[in-house]
């Protein structure tokens, strides 16, 4: 039995369960034999026993399972007769005993712990590029009717896949340390650990996204622009090669960061401004534009954080702009030569050399 409640069934962290399930077992047994020498055994004996054990379980430690066992296992000591074959340490042993099968088969047969983080971020991917290509279907038709409903199912369902992917993390990390067979997965494990953390904050930011694109059609009255859906897109096939980049064998995120280059092209007012007539948007729209252009930009580095670049380093592939109050002044900021000196733009072969994916040792060349 208490191999079974162990192993169990779903995804969970299991080194904490076995110390909360053997601790549990050994005190609730000791809680009854003392009980059952100081005070004997009967039906008020057994009511302040079960009583006592639960307070003290629930003082000691808040988890159920912990609380479940120290109750259980003094009322069993107190209900069940002595006998010459049952003793304290018998009970004891035969808990431990089924403690240390289970673990033993978990860490045995528990396989690539990669597994189960794949299963999580594939997942969590899906639901971002399907909310991109709603996106993008919003702004190529001027509907922010879609972008609307688009925000309410991201907030509906984002953090369900967050929090799988972030238990999918803990059950990895487990098994990369204790598990023999998992070892050898710790570093890529890691790997996949730390792009929750940046793609946490995309689908944040993506929620954002969709309200403020939501507000910017309405206030360009429904004007189509294309070339905002197409940058959407964009962004939807880098999510795309970020779920495949997990799924593989050897995490390798080049081509991922190709994609995100060409998403942060688009990524200045000057382009995703204008309307498919041409046309710039009016001084509420410009305001409201610029805005959700700023967020696509953090989308950006967002995404780019997670495949392991620092932020320096994810600036570098977008675009430079300026903001000022009048739409004509909007676009890429002039490089002076004093500017230069600041700010030296990226050049193709510095970009190359961001873009190739070295954190695998074997790829360091």
């Amino acid at each position: 039995i208490v191999a079974f409640i162990i192993i169990g069934f779903g995804i969970e962290k299991k080194m904490r369960k076995v110390v909360e399930l053997g601790c549990g077992v050994m005190l609730g047994v000791l809680l009854g034999e003392l009980a059952r020498q100081v005070i004997g055994s009967g039906a008020w004996q057994i009511l302040v026993v079960v009583f006592g054990a639960g307070m003290l379980a629930r003082f000691l430690e808040s988890s159920n399972l912990f609380g479940f066992q120290v109750t259980i296992q003094s009322l069993l000591v107190m209900i069940m007769p002595a006998t010459p074959t049952m003793t304290p340490g018998g009970r004891v042993l035969d808990a431990l005993t089924g403690v240390s099968v289970a673990l033993v088969i978990h860490l045995l047969l528990s396989g690539n712990p990669r597994r189960l983080q794949s299963r999580a971020a594939d997942s969590f991917y899906r639901e971002l590029e399907d909310s991109l290509v709603s996106l993008a279907v919003s702004a190529r038709t001027g509907d922010r009717g879609v972008a609307r409903a688009t925000l309410r199912n991201l907030r509906d369902v984002s953090q369900k896949y967050t929090d799988e992917w972030s238990l999918a993390n803990d059950v990895a990390n487990e098994m990369a340390t204790f598990s023999p067979t998992g070892l050898r997965h710790a570093e890529e494990v890691e790997r996949i650990q730390h792009l929750l953390v940046g793609s946490d904050r995309a689908m944040r930011n993506l929620r954002v996204i969709a309200r403020r694109q939501a507000e910017f059609l309405e206030a360009v009255r429904g004007d189509a622009h294309s070339t905002l859906a197409d940058a959407l897109l964009a962004a939807r096939d880098a999510v795309q090669e970020l779920r495949v980049a997990v799924t593989h064998e050897e995490v390798d995120f080049t081509t991922a960061r190709r994609r995100l280059r060409l998403f942060g092209s688009y990524l200045t007012p000057e382009m995703l401004l204008r309307n498919d007539e041409g046309l710039r948007p009016g001084r509420a729209g410009h305001f409201e534009g610029v805005t959700l252009t700023i967020q696509l930009r953090s989308l950006a580095i967002d995404l780019l954080q997670a495949t392991g670049l620092t932020a320096a380093e994810a600036k570098r592939f977008l675009p430079s702009l300026v903001i000022a109050a009048d739409g004509d002044a909007i676009g890429p900021r002039p490089m002076t030569k004093e500017m230069k000196a600041v700010e030296p733009p990226a050049t193709t072969e510095a970009l190359e050399l961001l873009i190739t994916d070295r954190s695998d040792p074997e790829r360091r060349r």
